[in-house]
């Protein structure tokens, strides 16, 4: 039984909401790291304007970020321990 326009019409907007979250949520990554396009940070800053979810899902992603990088320091090693550790990933693969 086919549903009726009015209750596929009420359907459309709800559908429309998911497939904006999901896209957003793949573009999490690239948005926090600076790496989306223009077209696509316009898209994610629209949608979590509108979005109580996606936007709590953006802030806690932007700060376990932000502490994550905060505790890491870069440490530069030997040329010949960065070597050693590319034999061994060859050898294994």
């Amino acid at each position: 039984m086919e549903p009726k326009f009015t209750e596929a019409y009420q359907e459309a907007p709800e559908e429309a909401q998911t497939a904006n979250c999901e896209r957003t949520a793949h573009m999490l990554d690239m948005i926090i790291d600076g790496e989306a396009t223009p077209e696509d940070q316009q898209f994610f800053n629209s949608h979590i304007e509108e979005c109580v979810s996606c936007f709590e899902s953006h802030q806690k992603q932007k700060l376990l970020k932000g502490l994550i990088s905060g505790h890491l320091q870069r440490v530069i090693v030997p040329e010949s321990l960065a070597h050693s550790i590319k034999v061994k990933i060859q050898e294994t693969v």
